[in-house]
């Protein structure tokens, strides 16, 4: 009787511990989480022609969100869900509006990746080491640190623009755009 309650204590022990990893591992990457759950619903709810599109572009964010640095995972999330908050405000070309936010996320995603690696293979302090490159690896350093938050704010302007600004819808007569703003007086 012993060995079983022993055996139960031990196997109780180790499910626990293990639900505690995953628990602990989950709260520390709770952005990718984030990310993955709206991802997820951004693929479910987009158009099968660009389904495809949209499932390469959240596996890349994803990927980039566990291993990139900060602040990737953090901009990767904002970026998805700056995605979502166009789609609601999105009254004219809602396509147009989901293809932005697969390619702005995808375009990120992929810098984040490189950030990565040039981070964690030590791609700047092996050139670093060198005499006549170790400026060069500073001036790299800061156009990498620069472009990990110029290119989301970048995005970021332009899905605004695409929000608020949109071009003549095809077909319009050419005075009609005129006499709207100009209240019909030349």
């Amino acid at each position: 009787m012993n060995d079983l309650l022993a055996d139960f204590t031990a196997v109780s022990v180790w499910t626990i511990n293990g639900f505690l990893v995953l628990v602990y591992y989950a709260a520390d990457h709770i952005q990718t989480l984030l990310l993955a759950i709206s991802t997820l619903l951004f693929i479910l709810s987009i158009s099968k022609e660009q389904r495809g599109w949209a499932v390469g572009s959240g596996a890349i964010a994803i990927t980039a969100s566990l291993i990139a640095p900060a602040p990737v995972p953090l901009f990767l999330l904002v970026m998805s869900l700056a995605g979502w908050a166009g789609q609601w405000l999105e009254q004219y070309n809602k396509p147009a509006n989901h293809w932005n936010t697969i390619r702005g996320q995808a375009l990120y995603a992929t810098a984040g990746l490189g950030f990565a690696f040039y981070r964690n293979f030590g791609l700047g302090a092996s050139i670093a080491d060198d005499p006549m490159m170790s400026q060069g690896a500073g001036y790299l350093n800061a156009l990498i640190g620069i472009g990990m938050y110029v290119i989301p704010l970048g995005w970021l302007a332009m899905l605004t623009q695409s929000i608020w600004a949109h071009p003549p819808a095809q077909g319009t007569p050419d005075g009609l755009i005129t006499n709207i703003r100009t209240r019909g007086k030349k």
